[in-house]
Parts: C-alpha cells; structure tokens; sequence
C-alpha cells in the first residue's frame, strides 16, 4: 500500500512537473512573438507620417510611439486571431476606443484632430484595399 501512494505521488509529481514547463514554454513563445520586417517597416513609416503630419515634439514623440506599438501588437494578434468577424470587428473597435483615449491627453487639440483625420484616411483606405479598389 505505501508503495503505490508513493508512486501516485511521483506521477502527481511529474504530472505538475510537465505542466509547470509547458506552461513556462508557451509563455516564452508568446512573449518572442515580434513584429516581422514588413510590419516593422509599415510601423516605422506610420510613424514617421504621423511625426511629420502632427509635428509632435520630442517629448511626445517616444509616449506617441510606445502607445501606437502597443496597439499595433493587439491588432496584429487579433488579425491573426480566430475569431469571428464581428467579434473581431468589436475587438478592433474597442482597441482603437482605448488607443485614442491614451492619445487624447498625449496630443493637443489641434494636433487630436490631425491624428482623428489620419486614422480615417486610413481607415478609408483598409476598406478600398479590402474592396479591391487599390
């Protein structure tokens, strides 16, 4: 009897074991998700665009580009994500509701408006991209 407990305690043992390492592997490979080259390049011109058009100043600058990496990330996880369409439409909405609640008090008005009127030039062009009117 106490032979077999304490095997079902070395396989308890070992059962955690595997969980706690494919736990700490997933976690690792989620965190080493980068950005590829061609995102990275579509990043950096976005932002250079919006340095230029919003004649941001340098302080604003790294805050501007820490908050469009961010949501950059969670789009491109929702992109690939599985979802739905419309819960990927929701989840693009919200996304974009909290990325410009972290932009409002960064920007000011002026520059805000600027910011409003390129977010829906792009917008307008994601939907003529996706509607093949390149």
């Amino acid at each position: 009897m106490k032979i077999v407990i304490i095997d079902e305690m070395k396989k308890i043992k070992y059962i955690l074991v595997l969980a706690v390492v494919a736990l700490i592997g997933t976690t690792a490979m989620a965190q080493e998700k980068e950005f590829t080259e061609e995102q990275k390049a579509q990043m950096e011109a976005q932002l250079t665009t919006y340095f230029e058009k919003l004649n941001l100043s340098e302080e604003q600058k790294p805050k501007f580009e820490e908050i469009t990496k961010k949501y950059g990330k969670q789009l491109m996880d929702l992109k690939e994500s599985n979802k739905g369409r419309l819960a990927k439409y929701k989840e693009f909405k919200a996304i974009n509701e909290n990325r410009n609640a972290e932009m409002k008090p960064l920007l000011s008005r002026e520059q805000y408006d600027s910011y409003q009127e390129i977010q829906e030039e792009m917008q307008q062009k994601m939907k003529e991209k996706r509607n093949g009117k390149s």
